[in-house]
């Protein structure tokens, strides 16, 4: 009788402590679900908001917006070509190896063959290994958003040995140094990933994390009101009424440093003449996709920079709602009649609203639309290889710097899989950016992008919609979420309440 007394109390203590460790967990509800968890492979951010808890990079950014160590501890530069780093000591990965300047090189050459983080490295001409936590970054020339890119999740360090092993294979196993350790994969619906106690800043305050891919956003909604989910993203602004009045939850509505965007794949003969772009630019009512599908909540776009990026240019030319001037415009390259294009768009129920609208729009001035709706690999993938023709999607500017927005967009090198899926080529354009990269004071980088600004919105190879902000739900369970405007959010320092 003694001994089944004990094993009850065992038994009791084993699910009173599984209990709460559930109750220490976060579950996170976003409307889509990572392609990969390899931190290198692609700018999408239901994967970075994921990596970004797994990895650290060398620098980050404080609520300032300060540019501070993380890996690193320490960065000085020796002249404006070289960059010694010192990293911190005792750092370790999830498979218990210490973190050296090997893993810190092996890194940064991976990610010069990576598309996504490709971009964010091509002005390191090589980086010398001084001692075991000691090294030279070289550039190839002086790069003023560079600090910048290395605080992105893009630029994440990974474990040479483990890499290796897995041979380069970790988009679904992936090792870093953050607060939280991948657990399962759940095939990218149901991501868990668990504290790290090992954590060089100290373990979080939560043992557990759970990221939840829910696309339609009144199943998102209604897991957040039931208690299922702690956290719901991309929440509709129809909805935002339910949250607030709402006793047990908090709405948080701030705006984002992400602009929603067409790019017009000038690879098409269709879009050969800059008219025709700009006739498909005055089509669109835009103010009524914000009105209508957001309520209200949001700007129309008048530059793909969004206002809260540094180099943003607000005063360049305008393209408001004006149907005549695009039926004049169409005309004018015999485009009137008989013009059918395709548009896609990703799994979300949002995005093949807004192609809806402008269906119509396009409609109004003689264009037939067809719309076409990829599943997100698919629409990653062959939207890479350009297989499109109008391509609907959203750019975050993550390191809150124009050069995250304009390199990877419009630059020439970055054609296909490193952002520019309008494939757009122009010398002058590129000339701009380039100087912009080099030069360090911010009124002559100002200048730089204000060019590039002014001369693509008259070529037209991308039409911005509207500058987006995000509505997040959040149980009054959860304690200390900051919101990021790159809308990647940090939940090392979260809590909840048991």
């Amino acid at each position: 009788m003694k001994k089944i007394f004990l094993i009850f109390i065992v038994l009791f203590s084993f699910l009173g402590c599984e209990k709460e460790r559930e109750n220490n967990s976060l579950i996170i509800a976003q409307n889509g679900g990572p392609k990969t968890l390899d931190p290198q492979m692609y700018n999408e951010i239901p994967a970075l908001f994921i990596t970004k808890q797994i990895f650290n990079t060398l620098l980050t950014t404080s609520e300032k917006g300060e540019i501070i160590p993380e890996l690193a501890e320490s960065f000085e530069y020796v002249n404006d070509k070289e960059i010694i780093f010192k990293l911190r000591k005792g750092v370790k990965f999830h498979n218990n190896e210490e973190l050296t300047v090997k893993d810190v090189i092996f890194s940064f050459k991976r990610m010069t063959t990576k598309p996504g983080s490709k971009i964010m490295v091509e002005d390191i001409k090589k980086i010398e290994e001084i001692d075991k936590y000691t090294f030279k970054i070289l550039l190839k020339k002086p790069s003023a958003p560079l600090l910048y890119s290395l605080t992105y999740p893009l630029t994440a360090i990974l474990n040479e040995k483990d890499t290796m092993e897995k041979n380069d294979e970790v988009a679904i196993t992936p090792i870093g140094t953050g607060p939280f350790i991948f657990s399962d994969w759940g095939n990218g619906e149901k991501i868990v990933l668990l504290s790290n106690k090992d954590y060089f800043l100290g373990k979080s305050k939560l043992d557990k994390l759970t990221f939840r891919s829910i696309p339609e956003g009144s199943s998102r909604l209604a897991a957040l009101e039931s208690g299922e989910v702690d956290i719901a993203t991309s929440v509709s602004s129809i909805d935002k009424g339910i949250i607030e009045n709402n006793p047990l939850l908090n709405l948080v509505s701030e705006s984002t440093t992400s602009t929603e965007i067409l790019y017009l794949n000038l690879k098409d003969k269709n879009f050969e003449s800059k008219e025709v772009r700009q006739a498909i630019n005055y089509a669109i009512d835009k103010q009524s996709i914000i009105d209508s599908l957001y309520l209200g909540v949001g700007k129309v776009a008048d530059t793909i920079i969004n206002p809260k990026v540094f180099g943003s240019y607000q005063e360049g030319k305008k393209y408001e709602y004006n149907p005549e001037k695009a039926k004049e415009l169409l005309k004018s390259v015999g485009k009137e009649k008989g013009l059918s294009l395709t548009i896609w768009t990703n799994d979300n129920v949002t995005r093949t609203q807004i192609a809806q609208i402008i269906q119509a729009n396009l409609k109004e001035v003689g264009i037939d639309l067809k719309i076409e709706v990829l599943e997100w690999g698919s629409y990653l993938q062959r939207s890479a290889l350009g297989e499109h023709s109008i391509l609907l999607g959203g750019w975050v500017a993550g390191t809150s710097d124009a050069d995250i927005v304009l390199y990877p967009l419009v630059h020439s090198a970055s054609a296909g899989g490193g952002g520019n899926k309008s494939f757009y080529s122009n010398k002058i354009v590129d000339e701009y950016i380039e100087e912009g990269r080099k030069i360090s004071k911010i009124e002559d980088r100002k200048k730089a992008y204000k060019e590039v600004q002014t001369i693509i919105a008259e070529d037209l190879p991308i039409i911005p919609l509207f500058y987006k902000s995000d509505i997040i739900g959040v149980s009054k369970k959860v304690k200390n979420f900051k919101f990021a405007p790159s809308t990647i959010h940090n939940f090392y320092k979260v809590e909840k309440e048991l």
